[in-house]
């Protein structure tokens, strides 16, 4: 038999009964003082009352000592109750001498010494409150002005651009310093976990490692985190658990790799996750085209000068995106030319080189450009080399390839490559069979290859 934990176990039977006892000696000596002495008739009802709370207190204290042994509560927030409880009734004895012994004159004294007395029993209920509810439950339901705790995160999520919102540092580590360091440090390691630094999260505990990287079902913490609330083992034990989102969060790092660094990336974010982030923080993950991914500085403006002199058309593409918009003006473009485009290769994101006398061979001249989304190759000779240079752009979503060359090997080994792609093909040696077995086969794919445009009736005037 376990006589502390059994003994324990009245704390919470015993601690309710010395709070309302104080609470009203202390009514009964403001009414002493307001003059209501035909109901209090003696002083030696209000120290008798004080004295009766006093040693129910005494009992309480006792038995949560005992409770304090189980190794079930967080020992940070235990401590604060526990210190607390015992200077509530220290100051709760030097009252009750105090009333005793001091003259009757000192009735203004005796009302101070007393609310203070008070006030700590309050703070002593309200820590012990947070032992068995969570340090939220006060002001859980009450008005947003007062849930001053629930700023979980000490950033403000909303002046950060949301691609380099790292998820550990942002999300991850706070949430695990609010929830399960108190039960989980070094100076109080139940189940052998503890939880204060990123490296923790991947040693052996008593019960497993609490985060297998990419695997969420070897993961110990995520389990815990997840069970039902009625289970003997969620965690945390008491108080607010996980939220919805915050497991939303820890799933989607732990299964991407639980890197330290780890970014949100919303190609790989389900649209659950991303509707959560909005609606939680304001973060919009919503799937963007690349280039607005993308942060470059601004280019030398001597560099930009050269371009323009070498007969191309540059802009950026907004205020604060310093991407380029390159389009070639001239007829015939030359070896010079692509040398000095090169120098911006990886500042490029749309890019017009059309009817310019582009060759197979100069096209295999253009550096590979880090950034491209859109190009313009239309009205050029260009066919196996062409589809070759394209296909080394991961971020390629739409090329005019009109009155090119392009056949209908070209084009397969194209949609291959990028099976959204949307792509122009009007007059080229592409096949209309080949056009519609491709977008049979690629669902997502886009082949446009030519215009039609329906005759419409003439127009019949409404007048006589």
């Amino acid at each position: 038999m376990e006589w502390e934990s059994f003994i324990g176990r009245f704390h919470p039977l015993m601690v309710h009964l010395p709070i309302g006892i104080f609470i009203l000696g202390y009514i009964f000596e403001v009414l002493r003082r307001l003059n209501f002495q035909n109901l209090i008739v003696s002083r030696k009802v209000v120290v008798f009352t004080y004295i009766l709370g006093f040693l129910t207190g005494l009992v309480a204290a006792i038995t949560g000592w005992f409770l304090s042994f189980s190794d079930d509560y967080g020992i940070e927030a235990l401590n604060s109750h526990k210190q607390l409880g015992i200077i509530t009734l220290v100051v709760m004895l030097l009252v009750i001498i105090y009333q005793i012994t001091a003259s009757k004159n000192n009735n203004k004294s005796k009302l101070a010494a007393s609310t203070l007395a008070i006030i700590l029993t309050f703070l002593t209920g309200h820590f012990g409150g947070n032992l068995t509810h969570g340090s939220n439950y006060l002001v859980q339901y009450g008005p947003d002005f007062l849930k001053f705790n629930e700023k979980r995160y000490a950033i403000d999520l909303g002046e950060k651009n949301p691609d380099s919102i790292q998820i550990y540092s942002n999300f991850i580590q706070p949430l695990i310093q609010n929830k399960c360091v108190a039960c989980h440090s070094t100076d109080n390691y139940k189940g052998g976990l503890i939880l204060d630094r990123y490296s923790d999260l991947f040693m052996d505990a008593d019960h497993g490692k609490p985060i297998s990287p990419g695997n969420i079902d070897n993961s110990e913490l995520f389990t815990r985190v997840t069970l039902p609330e009625n289970h003997e083992k969620i965690m945390p034990p008491r108080g607010a658990g996980f939220g919805y989102t915050d497991l939303q969060i820890l799933k989607y790092w732990i299964e991407n790799g639980a890197d330290s660094l780890a970014v949100f990336n919303s190609d790989s974010m389900s649209e659950e996750l991303i509707s959560l982030m909005n609606r939680d923080f304001g973060l919009d993950f919503s799937p963007k085209p690349h280039y607005e991914k993308v942060y470059v500085d601004s280019l030398d403006s001597g560099l930009m000068t050269q371009l323009r002199n070498s007969g191309f058309k540059v802009n950026y593409l907004g205020l604060s995106n310093f991407l380029l918009e390159v389009v070639f003006k001239e007829d015939s473009i030359t070896t010079d030319q692509i040398k000095i485009l090169n120098q911006v290769s990886d500042r490029i994101t749309f890019l017009k080189i059309s009817n310019s006398k582009l060759s197979e061979d100069l096209i295999g001249e253009i550096a590979e450009i880090k950034h491209l989304t859109r190009i313009d190759l239309s009205k050029n000779e260009l066919n196996g080399k062409m589809v070759s240079f394209l296909n080394k752009h991961d971020h390629l979503e739409a090329a005019n390839l009109n009155n090119t060359d392009l056949d209908d090997l070209s084009l397969q080994k194209l949609l291959d490559r990028f099976n959204s792609l949307r792509v122009y093909l009007g007059n080229t040696n592409v096949t209309p069979t080949q056009i519609i077995n491709l977008a049979q086969t690629y669902e997502d794919a886009e082949v446009i290859s030519e215009f039609k445009f329906e005759k419409v009736a003439e127009a019949k005037s409404v007048f006589k």
